[in-house]
């Protein structure tokens, strides 16, 4: 591995103060191990590889407050944590799309819209917006992301984050008043 650490003592390891060169330690002893346990909860190789890397991401961001005694523990955790909050996303979306074909074929006789020209519709609204308000409004209404979540990645507040989730959603329903009723789920 590398000077000061055997594989068998990640214990006292600290990534803040031993860098990179831990990073990839933790990274080469425990990435099969967790991705055999995003695995049993994904049932998919790309999302299970995906999982790991998004915890192995947010650990190397957040490793200035991270202060972990056993990393074995922490790590397996922290990714059963996120398959559930995978899981969730994926029942939201399975809710979403089911809703949304739904309201696609009640809209397709009620409103004489599709689906395509909907989502052209919100896209084409979207961009009367400032780029960071459009982001953000993508990341938690497309992506399914928590204002939390966002705001990590945006580097901003939350109150900044709900500002622009707010933004974007009243200018929305003001555009698409008419196709509303129909289409709540997706606003």
């Amino acid at each position: 591995m590398f000077a000061g650490f055997s594989s068998h003592s990640d214990n006292d390891l600290s990534l803040l103060r031993d860098g990179m060169a831990a990073f990839e330690a933790l990274y080469k002893k425990y990435w099969y191990q967790l991705y055999c346990v995003a695995f049993k909860y994904t049932h998919s190789g790309p999302d299970s590889e995906e999982l790991v890397q998004n915890l192995f991401e947010k650990i190397w961001r957040n490793r200035a407050n991270l202060q972990v005694k056993n990393w074995g523990a922490f790590l397996t955790i922290s990714l059963r944590n996120m398959a559930i909050d995978f899981h969730r996303q994926q029942a939201v979306k399975d809710k979403f799309l089911q809703n949304y074909q739904t309201a696609t074929t009640t809209s397709d006789t009620d409103n004489g819209i599709d689906q395509e020209q909907l989502l052209v519709l919100i896209e084409n609204h979207l961009h009367e917006l400032p780029e960071k308000t459009q982001i953000i409004f993508k990341l938690s209404r497309y992506e399914h992301k928590s204002v939390k979540e966002i705001a990590g990645h945006m580097q901003l507040t939350e109150k900044a984050v709900e500002y622009h989730i707010t933004r974007s959603l009243k200018l929305l329903r003001r555009h698409l008043r008419n196709y509303l009723n129909t289409y709540t789920t997706l606003l």
